[in-house]
């Protein structure tokens, strides 16, 4: 199990807006480079990648990009834990980082790829982060991702961000000055005790709503994941409170155990506290109604690869 990163999480369960809290992060080599934050430890690499194929519920995409290799929220259902390199790195999930400090040159090169297939072009569909979050609390000090935006600017792709920090506020300027762009907010519950049992690192509930809300205020599409949909205490209320966002996108899934890695519910650690919390697929399936009928037909409540399609 993750440590406790409450401290370093502070500024995510304060629900502070950051978009006036910005730094110049055109040159990512002369930021900050903590050695940890929090209790994270945070390793500076140069990756033989940044774009990459692919895969499962994000396949209609032609690259994902993950700024980072770790990710300190450490979500115990997350996936993305087991591509980790080795068996001490998957069990200490969640307390440690690599930033790939190579990134904006990689992505440069990406744009002079002799292959068709590898080279990034207007208008290639791109899913920011598939193994992380790009808002991680790391971004805040190193300020790669917004490195990495300033880059893709000039590129023009259809940009599609899944994360859970209001961090992502910070970056309202580059956003608009994408042509297509969906930032999705993971928000699996309604309830705090559930957030906190499941994934405690990570923002409050009503930090991520005030943050997908202030982004939809500013202009920015959004798109709403309850992915995995983990319990609910009111899906009436719930369902009512994600439909006032009026996002471009909501998508849901249940979590559950499957072979394929590119899909949540890999976790059996999760899976255990969902039969302790009387969580079924059955209930799933009726919270998934009841949120389909307040959405109504306007803002259909999608399932598996077609949540997920590029903007």
């Amino acid at each position: 199990m993750p440590q406790d990163n409450s401290q370093q999480l502070s500024l995510f369960s304060s629900g502070t807006t950051l978009e006036n809290n910005t730094t110049d992060n055109t040159n990512f080599s002369h930021q900050s480079q903590p050695a940890k934050v929090g209790t994270t430890a945070v390793e500076y690499v140069d990756s033989r990648s940044l774009l990459t194929s692919p895969k499962g519920f994000i396949k209609a995409y032609k690259f994902t990009l993950n700024p980072y290799t770790g990710c300190s929220f450490g979500c115990d259902y997350c996936y993305a834990r087991f591509f980790a390199p080795t068996l001490e790195k998957q069990q200490d999930w969640g307390n440690w980082v690599k930033v790939k400090k190579n990134a904006v040159n990689l992505l440069r090169r990406s744009r002079r790829a002799r292959s068709q297939e590898r080279r990034l072009e207007e208008g290639d569909a791109i899913y920011m982060s598939s193994v992380t979050d790009p808002y991680q609390p790391i971004e805040h000090k190193v300020g790669l991702t917004r490195s990495l935006l300033e880059e893709l600017i000039e590129v023009q792709p259809r940009l599609t961000i899944q994360t859970r920090s209001p961090l992502a506020l910070r970056d309202i300027d580059l956003f608009r000055q994408f042509q297509r762009i969906r930032i999705n907010y993971t928000i699996p519950t309604d309830s705090e005790k559930i957030r906190e049992r499941y994934e405690p690192h990570c923002p409050a509930i009503e930090v991520r709503l005030k943050s997908a809300k202030e982004l939809a205020e500013a202009g920015i599409s959004i798109g709403i994941s309850i992915s995995p949909m983990l319990p609910i205490k009111d899906a009436e209320k719930f369902g009512k409170r994600i439909a006032e966002l009026r996002a471009s996108e909501y998508v849901t899934q249940f979590l559950k155990p499957t072979r394929s890695r590119f899909r949540a519910g890999t976790s059996s650690e999760s899976i255990g506290k969902m039969q302790e919390d009387n969580w079924s697929e059955t209930d799933y399936q009726r919270v998934r109604e009841t949120i389909t009928s307040i959405l109504g037909n306007e803002y259909p409540l999608l399932e598996g690869n077609e949540g997920y399609a590029p903007v």
